[in-house]
């Protein structure tokens, strides 16, 4: 996320159009930066035996997912992604297309089983796309309806194809992500962690592009189900921090409506993404080489619902290279070679064009849009520097006005990252308040 603090907040934009911008950029959030994954090829093949011998539970709930998953293709997996099956039809959001043991990432995770997997969901034109995640059981022994499900919404890790976080080893990110959804497991929850549209898997990844990131997530619950069968229980609960904190909001405005079948229970935003309309002129203003990568990304994913934009016209001759390093390199990566560019500005485009540009970034990336009909929890710490504590008061007002029963908590002296480990206690008696369909409070103002 930008890191914005008090002597930044003076920054006057003279090419903004209108007066408001600033009010608007004091409120801007972008995605976290994070450490490039490491990339590991994972050779090993799930099969309808191996979805038997799930730790805990009962044969029959085994045999249940085993039938599930007769005659789905083996997962491939490479150093750049997955491989999808070779005459692949159209079929129903969730279902699954491919699946592949991942022993290795269930090490490193504490699962006691985890596969990698490919499904189906739909892009926003309705057209069928295979997304691919990463299915994590835990060591704990089975309830009796099956163990509830925690969506985890991802960070930023890049673009490329081998930045998908089911395909490292990491999740993409560092040791904070790493603890988190271990700590998730250790509750005795399943995790399903989407990798998004286009993030190992074919095509441009939608990044910031809310409702197709957020499909993507629900549609990996119901590719778990059809995994592992009476093994899970219906009811489940999304998790973001950053990114992914932008990304569980909206599911929260989609999950009842695409998934009805399953019980969605509530949304954890931990410093959440918003106010992506500031984000041109603000990455402008401050040339600072993150906020360029993350402008760089947030434009490739508006080209992903806009046909008439190519990002390479959009920029100056300078920095037109870089579209083509983003899909050969992570974050890390990216941000490496804009520091060395010391580009002043990224964007070769007139004012109408920018303000364009501007409100496509809110149209489809600000998560404050609807009302979300289950509970949320939202996460800030006051030390952030990359999501300021100032922008996420701003978007709880926003979710107020829209009726959300909203738990807005503050964490004095946290930072971006910190948030996620000095959160952990509350997120997880918070997620334990709502799959035991108890209530939770609001600190929304009746009057606001």
């Amino acid at each position: 996320m930008p890191r914005i603090d008090a002597e930044r907040e003076d920054v006057t934009l003279s090419r903004a159009k209108e007066s408001h911008r600033r009010h608007r950029l004091r409120e801007i959030m972008v995605m976290s930066r994070r450490r490039r994954p490491r990339i590991c090829a994972v050779g090993a093949l799930v099969s309808a035996a191996l979805l038997t011998g799930c730790s805990g539970g009962h044969s029959s709930s085994g045999a249940s997912g085993a039938r599930a998953t007769a005659g789905i293709a083996r997962l491939q997996v490479t150093r750049a992604g997955y491989e999808v099956p070779a005459r692949l039809g159209a079929a129903a959001p969730g279902a699954l297309a491919a699946v592949v043991d991942a022993e290795s990432q269930a090490h490193r995770l504490g699962a006691a089983r985890a596969w990698q997997m490919l499904y189906h969901s739909t892009g926003l034109t309705g057209h069928d796309i295979v997304v691919s995640a990463l299915a994590l059981v835990p060591h704990g022994s089975q309830p009796a309806q099956g163990w509830p499900i925690v969506a985890w919404a991802h960070g930023t890790t890049g673009v490329a194809g081998q930045c998908a976080p089911s395909i490292a080893p990491d999740l993409g990110h560092d040791q904070t992500a790493l603890r988190e959804v271990s700590a998730l497991l250790a509750r005795n929850w399943v995790v399903v962690a989407s990798d998004y549209p286009g993030l190992g898997t074919p095509g441009v990844h939608t990044y910031l592009i809310g409702q197709a990131d957020a499909r993507a997530v629900i549609d990996g619950v119901t590719a778990a189900h059809q995994l592992l069968g009476r093994r899970v229980s219906g009811s489940w609960i999304t998790v973001g921090h950053s990114e992914g904190g932008q990304t569980a909001l909206f599911v929260a405005q989609a999950a009842d409506q695409r998934a009805p079948q399953w019980k969605f229970l509530g949304t954890v935003a931990l410093a959440p993404a918003s106010t992506l309309d500031a984000l041109i002129p603000f990455a402008e203003a401050t040339h600072d080489p993150v906020e360029q990568a993350y402008l760089i990304y947030a434009l490739e994913g508006l080209s992903t619902v806009d046909a008439h934009l190519h990002v390479e016209q959009l920029l100056t001759p300078q920095a037109r290279p870089l579209v083509a390093d983003t899909t050969k390199g992570c974050i890390d990566d990216i941000v490496k070679l804009l520091t060395g560019l010391h580009l002043d500005h990224l964007l070769n485009a007139d004012t109408a064009t920018i303000a364009h540009l501007s409100e496509e970034l809110g149209r489809y990336d600000n998560p404050d849009q609807m009302r979300a009909a289950e509970p949320v929890l939202i996460a800030q710490g006051t030390a952030d520097r990359d999501v300021p504590a100032g922008a996420t008061d701003a978007l709880a007002s926003r979710l107020c006005r829209l009726g959300d029963q909203l738990e807005y908590r503050h964490y004095p002296g946290l930072d971006h990252n910190n948030l996620i480990a000095g959160s952990l206690s509350f997120v997880g008696a918070w997620i334990t308040t709502r799959f035991a369909h108890h209530t939770t409070p609001t600190t929304c103002n009746p009057k606001t």
